[in-house]
């Protein structure tokens, strides 16, 4: 059984093949109506689109650059999974089969000089281990366990094997990630050929399941074992009528599928979310596949292809029309019941009744409490809100799947998008 595989590390120092030429990459633009080759394809519930909207507007200050100050446009692509239980999870996968015209099919792995891509996660939690202090920050919250990841997909020199080699840079002592969220709320730009570090406990790790169930320390060790398998070619039959996508993991998932298949059908994927919702895929002891990814949202943006050493950009773009969100003003009434898939931002007003951590409460009297949540970490100033002053501040509306029933939607934001009132007056 795959799972029960034991895991071979492959740590021996090795040189890329190829030799990579310093040029300086094109850029290409990629737009909903114009996608230069790229496919986005979803399954069970997940969503995916070229946005200019998501967690990274409410969440930053600066919503489109990263934290090496490269301003990645006006948007990008992100993908979402559903907190759904039961059955097989969602996934988003993000596909490529051509650079500028030319087939990535039979490029042997060795001849790849360049990937590199920025990406950004979230900081709304997903889970907590405490429910009865869910509102406290106090190491309660986790998140999903990895970012949105590179998956290439080859076949041997003789064309009998395939497999899929995945990027997987999050924990260097576990393979499935992290979940502490240290990550999350950060354009951080990841250097898969020559690993970057751009986090603290992170490794260019590559991964893949077999069989054998292998990890490499480093792109170069993938080279060294495999440098002489290629991309396959593009699989447009399902596997259900004997090709190669598909979404799916084995037999019993929807729809049905092979751990070497792509919902694209292509040799090269931007993937996010578990395939089947149990299976011990990195750990024997650990099988249920689907947390790892539950609630995820991020964002990829700005990759970087490098083939002998020519190197094209591609910069994901919202709609040349699209209009960014809107911020609405509404009362707490109002607030508590925009729909959960609004990308209209809201502003609410009110008077701080309660504070914990990075949670406050601010009441406006129309009979409904919201509480606002706001990123603390070593960039974030501490929660501003004191009790009785009156505050304004603009966020998005989203539940946790952990917070009582009985409480509305809370107000996520960020510290530079509060505004302070002026205390009234005391006396007469």
């Amino acid at each position: 059984m795959l799972g029960r595989a034991p895991v071979r590390v492959s740590t021996v120092a090795a040189t890329v093949v190829a030799v990579a030429v310093c040029v300086r990459a094109e850029v290409v633009t990629v737009r909903p109506k114009q996608m230069q080759g790229w496919v986005i394809v979803t399954n069970k519930g997940a969503a995916a689109h070229l946005v200019n909207h998501g967690p990274a507007v409410y969440e930053k200050d600066k919503v489109f650059v990263a934290e090496d100050g490269r301003e990645l446009g006006k948007g990008a692509y992100y993908a979402t999974i559903p907190f759904r239980g039961g059955g097989t999870p969602g996934s988003a996968w993000l596909g490529l089969d051509a650079v500028q015209g030319r087939a990535l099919a039979g490029t042997a792995l060795k001849r790849i000089t360049t990937m590199e891509y920025y990406a950004y996660n979230a900081h709304i939690p997903v889970r907590t281990s405490n429910p009865k202090h869910w509102t406290s920050w106090k190491g309660w919250w986790t998140y999903p366990r990895q970012l949105v990841q590179i998956q290439l997909t080859a076949q041997s020199p003789d064309g009998k094997q395939r497999k899929q080699f995945w990027f997987m840079p999050w924990q260097k002592f576990k393979i499935r990630g992290e979940n502490c969220g240290r990550h999350c709320k950060k354009w951080l730009r990841y250097d898969a050929i020559r690993f970057n570090h751009p986090g603290g406990c992170m490794a260019g790790r590559w991964f893949t399941f077999g069989p054998p169930r292998e990890q490499f320390a480093s792109w170069a060790d993938v080279v060294k074992a495999y440098g002489n398998w290629t991309l396959v070619p593009t699989s447009t039959t399902s596997f259900a009528r004997g090709g190669w996508k598909s979404a799916g993991w084995d037999k019993t998932t929807d729809p049905p599928g092979a751990p070497a298949c792509t919902a694209t059908g292509t040799c090269l994927n931007f993937v996010v979310g578990a395939r089947k919702a149990r299976e011990a895929v990195f750990e024997p002891d650990v099988t249920q596949w689907s947390n790892d990814y539950r609630g995820f949202k991020g964002y990829v943006d700005w990759f970087t292809l490098g083939i002998d050493g020519r190197k094209v950009t591609y910069n994901f773009e919202p709609a040349a029309q699209g209009k960014p969100p809107r911020i609405i003003t509404l009362s707490n009434k109002q607030a508590a019941k925009v729909r959960p898939d609004s990308t209209d931002l809201v502003r609410i007003t009110g008077t701080v009744v309660a504070r914990t951590g990075a949670m406050f409460a601010l009441d406006d009297g129309s009979g409904y409490v919201i509480r606002g949540f706001l990123y603390k970490d070593i960039v974030t100033p501490e929660n501003p809100a004191r009790m009785g002053q009156r505050w304004t501040v603009w966020g998005h509306m989203e539940r946790v799947p952990f917070q009582p029933a009985n409480e509305p939607a809370l107000i996520w934001t960020c510290v530079k998008h509060m505004t302070r009132h002026a205390d009234k007056p005391k006396g007469p």
